[in-house]
């Protein structure tokens, strides 16, 4: 018996048991009071995001439960119509299942508590690939449309990718106001004169410039000395006249 215990549940074990059926029925009620299947999706990806984290959840499982979400949202909205009631209401029977802490094992037997949950959403993947496929052929006609769980999950709170979008398209605007403000800066030196060099102060003056202006000053001082000299001299006509007098 303990062996038997230990042995997890097939997808059509738990498909086929009364607590699943009776899970069947009651999502009909979900599906007309759409508060109510709202609050259904966000306790189910809460949880499915949970066990993810932690690696107890196996990939392809938390792969199809996005896409049941982004399917029963679709369906809900009116957007996506190739869906059959049937299917819709399978699918959320599977979600009540999921986040149900009673069912074939527990949920809060280690380990083994997750099992027939995983069995079952593996089942709903593989019997009705028919219909998975379909939904996922529609997505892709449908480029704008943000596949995020979170979003379908019915989250108030912004979802990690419109974060990061949000991030990139202020890191590009503020890059193109810095594009913008140094053209404009290379404009305005374009268009200033250009400045007159400072002999005083720049030490890279023209070297033949400083020397002619050097020159000049040379010139001007061996005037000024040469008249000064001479005018100290005595008169050389002066004496002569005065000797040719006597």
């Amino acid at each position: 018996m303990a062996k038997n215990q230990q042995t997890p549940p097939s997808g059509n074990d738990v498909a086929g048991s009364a607590i699943f059926k009776k899970f069947l029925s009651t999502a009909e009620g979900y599906i007309k009071q759409p508060t109510r299947l709202k609050s259904l999706l966000t306790d189910a990806y809460k949880k499915a995001s949970d066990k993810n984290d932690v690696g107890t959840l196996a990939h392809e499982a938390w792969e199809t439960l996005q896409t049941m979400f982004r399917l029963i949202k679709a369906s809900m909205s009116g957007e996506y119509t190739g869906v059959p009631g049937t299917t819709v209401a399978a699918a959320v029977a599977v979600l009540i299942y999921f986040i149900s802490p009673i069912d074939l094992i527990p949920d809060f037997i280690p380990v083994l508590g997750l099992l027939d949950d995983v069995a079952l959403v593996a089942w709903f993947s593989t019997t009705l690939k028919g219909e998975m496929d379909k939904f996922h052929e529609w997505e892709l006609t449908r480029p704008t449309e943000v596949a995020t769980a979170g979003a379908y999950a019915a989250s108030d709170k912004e979802t990690p990718a419109s974060a990061a979008s949000a991030a990139a398209t202020a890191t590009a605007s503020a890059s193109n106001q810095a594009k913008h403000a140094a053209d404009a800066l290379d404009e305005q030196a374009a268009m200033a004169p250009a400045a007159q060099p400072s002999h005083s102060n720049d030490p890279a003056a023209p070297t033949a410039q400083i020397a002619e202006e050097s020159a000049k000053h040379a010139g001007t001082d061996s005037i000024a000395a040469n008249t000064t000299d001479s005018s100290r001299e005595p008169s050389t006509t002066a004496t002569n006249t005065g000797g040719n007098v006597r």
